[in-house]
């Protein structure tokens, strides 16, 4: 099970929380915050919250009161209605009585279906899937007091080692060294000479204490052992009388709940509240790792200020926590590295402290550079999907419906990000795009059709990777705009020209007054490998001179999302894109290779940092790869 979103409104919080409204939930839910933003919190309210959520049969016997209720009621509606007609027809004068009790039997019917309808519409907690039990699981140890087995008669030691098998942390204080204590002695007698046990019973038994010696080798760096007397040894002493540190204890108790839970924990939702506490950076990693390995099925919320920890993972499945308030931080990290380190001048120092970081970020880049670009689902606010939405409101100024094709579609982010954007706006706005979408590649072909589906029925008629399936389907010269969304960087450039030409597949779409609507981070904070040459990236100097506009041509034009010259989208009307030709593309790739070259050298005279790294690895990719480029092509 998972928890796919949340809306809790505030006058329903009992935690001195704010709105929690959270969406697009995946396996992994980061929290972070600095101490006492309302992480711990948060996490209870959840757990208090989901206690109320109506299970499966509670649900279906909704549905089914809901259906007899009604079915009731128009019975009852349907004869109120015949006594009507008697008293119209002069002959009511003995049905007064009836008539309210009929009424009373609506009221009460209504009253009915109101009240199942409220199991029905209860969204303050959504999963991916309903059950009959709504069970998250703390799974963070927080008991340091691990009882010594060695006080236990052998009853007792088989019992507290049982009872460390069901879900959770609670019982694994007292149970933990009793069942290492029971594993090991199973295995020593299965493995004794005059072992009277099955084959079967002595390979399990020993494949069970192999795979414990695993794990507690994995967390502690030791070897469990066992000495003359029958006692488990850790660190080379009793296990009892180890002198464990306290992160060691904690490990410890960690290692016995994945063993023992590990086949139970698959589809389960565990709650790990600042598991950072006592734990070493790497060894917290591992633990953490091991337990996501045990949930593919589950999902694990994890609350921290642990900037290793966070760093560890996508910064897409982060939500930043401050004063009793959680919201999305996704990719725009910097407001949770100022709350959990403290200003940029910290942040500044914490990287200088890791080491060369522009040297380090020019690394990463090349580094990323080597391979083929990864698909990105960003959120509604996304900057580069509102730029296309203003840009796609403002031709709706001239049009009643616009068809627009989303080319290189890939997972249908533009599409998914533009209807949620949309649905605090106006459905008019998403009921008058009529959207196709196109991808080379049917890589994430599944992923965009259920994204269409979501929005627009037969979706398979709107999904093509083939431009003769797309024109038997649609017509040339039927669409308005035709959407380049981070694309265009990955095509290679010996294929401009056929694609934008006379006879190219962009002409053949667009209508006599569509447009090309080319949408680029003008600094890609990632490398890729979109194709052999990598990739190139065309700002509006390059963008003129490959389809040769002149400062005549002032319907051509392009927005500046955030002012800074970074995320740009321009437009581009049909009629100028058949001025394309093999002259114009050299030209584009010559002045980038020489702007490219300028780039470098101008960071080079500025501060060593990270940010700073990252945009020189971004150009020495753009100098290289516009001049194998122009080797190949001159």
């Amino acid at each position: 099970m998972r928890i796919i979103k949340i809306d809790i409104p505030e006058e329903q919080i009992h935690f001195g929380l704010r709105r929690i409204k959270m969406d697009k939930l995946g396996q992994i839910v980061l929290l972070a915050g600095k101490n006492g933003s309302g992480k711990t919190r948060l996490l209870n309210q959840i757990l208090q919250t989901i206690a109320h959520k109506p299970q499966l049969r509670i649900i279906n016997q909704a549905k089914k009161i809901i259906k007899q209720s009604q079915e009731s009621l128009n019975r009852e509606r349907n004869a109120l209605s015949d006594y009507y007609q008697a008293i119209k027809n002069g002959r009511g004068e003995l049905y007064e009585r009836e008539i309210e009790n009929i009424k009373r039997n609506i009221k009460a019917y209504e009253n009915e279906i109101n009240n199942q309808q409220s199991f029905l519409n209860w969204n303050l907690i959504e999963t991916n899937e309903l059950k009959e039990e709504y069970k998250i699981t703390p799974f963070v140890p927080k008991q340091l007091n691990i009882v010594d087995s060695s006080s236990y008669n052998k009853k007792d030691v088989l019992n507290k080692a049982n009872i460390i098998d069901s879900v959770g942390v609670i019982n694994l204080p007292g149970g933990t060294l009793a069942k290492i204590q029971v594993v090991q002695d199973r295995w020593f007698n299965a493995t004794h000479q005059n072992s009277m046990l099955k084959a079967e019973e002595k390979e399990k038994a020993i494949i069970q204490y192999n795979r414990l010696k695993e794990i507690i080798k994995i967390f502690l760096d030791t070897e469990l052992e066992r000495n003359i007397d029958g006692e488990p040894l850790l660190f080379g002493f009793p296990q009892g009388k180890s002198n464990l540190s306290d992160g060691q204890k904690i490990l410890l108790q960690l290692c016995l709940a994945i063993y023992s839970q590990e086949k139970s924990l698959d589809e389960l939702v565990l709650f790990l509240d600042e598991p950072e506490n006592h734990l070493h950076p790497a060894a917290l990693i591992e633990t953490v790792d091991r337990i996501i390995k045990s949930t593919k099925n589950g999902q694990i919320w994890i609350s921290t200020h642990s900037i290793p920890l966070l760093s560890h993972f996508d910064p897409s499945t982060i939500w930043y926590i401050e004063n009793n308030s959680v919201s999305y931080a996704g990719n725009s990290t910097e407001s949770v590295l100022q709350s959990l380190i403290g200003d940029e001048n910290q942040i500044g120092k914490l990287q200088d402290f890791i080491a060369l970081p522009g040297i380090h970020a020019l690394n990463r880049h090349a580094f990323e550079s080597l391979f083929h670009p990864l698909p990105v689902m960003t959120g509604k606010n996304d900057p580069q999907t509102l730029q296309i939405k203003h840009e796609l409101k403002k031709h709706l100024n001239d049009e009643k419906e616009i068809r627009i094709l989303d080319f290189g579609c890939g997972q249908g982010r533009l599409l998914a990000n533009i209807f949620e954007a949309t649905k605090s706006d106006t459905e008019e706005f998403l009921s008058s795009l009529d959207y196709v979408a196109y991808d080379k590649f049917d890589f994430e072909k599944n992923n965009c059709l259920n994204i269409i589906g979501s929005i627009y029925k037969n979706p398979i008629e709107r999904y093509f990777n083939d431009f003769s399936k797309l024109f038997a389907k649609y017509d040339k010269k039927s669409f308005d705009i035709v959407v380049m969304c981070n694309v265009l960087h990955e095509i290679d450039p010996k294929n401009w020209v056929k694609l934008f030409s006379k006879k190219g597949s962009v002409i053949d779409c667009l209508s006599e007054n569509g447009v090309l609507l080319i949408v680029e981070d003008q600094q890609m904070p990632v490398g890729e490998k979109a194709y052999q040459k990598g990739f190139i990236v065309l700002d509006t100097p390059e963008l003129k001179e490959l389809f040769e506009i002149k400062e005549s041509d002032t319907d051509f034009g392009f927005s500046d999302a955030r002012e800074d010259g970074r995320l740009k989208a321009h437009r581009i009307p049909s009629k100028y894109l058949k001025r394309i030709s093999k002259e114009s593309r050299l030209s584009a790739l010559e002045s980038l290779h020489k702007k490219a070259s300028d780039k470098i050298i101008e960071i080079r005279n500025k501060e060593i940092n990270y940010k700073n790294g990252k945009i020189h690895g971004f150009w020495v990719q753009q100098y290289a790869n516009t001049g194998l480029a122009l080797q190949e092509l001159q």
